[in-house]
């Protein structure tokens, strides 16, 4: 386990190094896919820009834990609060995390998504499509982890607050998990306040 959870964070360290082959790989791998499909209707209009917010590791571990996902994906959870080292393997997974970490999220009129670390670096790209009203998906997410299903993601905005939800599909395993570790590390906690891009 410790040479995994080293690995993984050794991932985020290089960023663009990852695969979706690397199961449990942390937030800081870069996906790359099809240009995404444009909003299609004014409700999704509004999730167009930036949102951002500060996540702390014990936001991460209680979204982790009531998916079911805090032991097999603990480096999703532990992500970028240990500065590229592991963290702790046993006790609590968040003794001496840095944060909160500022984190933020776009999503452009073209169908593109990506995020920002608390530095300002671009972490993670892909695209989004609109599912409805309130959901979107991440398809080349789901393809970089070998998930065929459709990666969801709920949310509702009021004014310049957004919440999102994301939740496991029922016996979400494997590649399923995979997917949806990551899109806990994304959007787990909250709210999201909108804001500029940074550039």
């Amino acid at each position: 386990m410790r040479r995994l959870v080293v690995a993984l964070l050794m991932c985020l360290s290089l960023v663009a190094g990852c695969s979706a082959e690397e199961s449990g790989s942390p937030p800081g791998a870069t996906t790359t896919g099809p240009t995404g499909t444009p909003p299609a209707d004014g409700a999704t209009t509004e999730l167009v820009g930036s949102w951002h917010r500060a996540q702390s590791c014990a936001e991460m571990l209680a979204a982790f834990q009531a998916a079911g996902l805090a032991e097999s994906h603990l480096g999703w959870l532990q992500g970028n609060f240990y500065g590229g080292e592991p963290g702790p393997e046993t006790g609590d997974p968040c003794e001496g995390a840095r944060g909160p970490l500022e984190h933020d999220h776009f999503f452009t009129d073209d169908g593109q998504f990506g995020s920002h670390d608390e530095n300002g670096e671009e972490v993670d790209g892909g695209d989004f499509e609109v599912v409805d009203d309130d959901t979107v998906s991440f398809p080349s997410h789901a393809t970089e982890f070998g998930y065929d299903g459709e990666l969801v993601v709920d949310y509702s905005i009021d004014g310049d607050v957004a919440v999102f939800d994301v939740t496991l599909p029922e016996g979400c395993a494997d590649t399923c998990a995979d997917a949806y570790a990551w899109a806990l590390s994304a959007f787990a906690s909250g709210p999201w306040e909108r804001g500029e891009v940074p550039t």
